[in-house]
């Protein structure tokens, strides 16, 4: 549908693949960089949480199978 929108506008095809890819490209990388934003989060809320609460995020790190504690 969009691409022979494109042709109908008289643009190669090939473009329209060329800038689809690169749309995506750009959209992983910024997604990327969300996911490893929020890595970084959950590890340093771990470790504030770990020296307020060690008990409770032992615990924790047990139920999830994480035998020690963030580094």
């Amino acid at each position: 549908f969009h691409v022979s929108r494109y042709i109908d506008q008289g643009r190669n095809p090939q473009l329209y693949t060329k800038e689809c890819l690169e749309r995506a490209l750009a959209k992983n990388e910024q997604v990327k960089g969300k996911i490893d934003t929020m890595k970084k989060f959950k590890s340093l809320l771990i470790q504030e949480l770990s020296k307020v609460f060690p008990e409770d995020m032992a615990k924790y790190r047990s139920i999830r199978g994480e035998d020690h504690p963030p580094s």
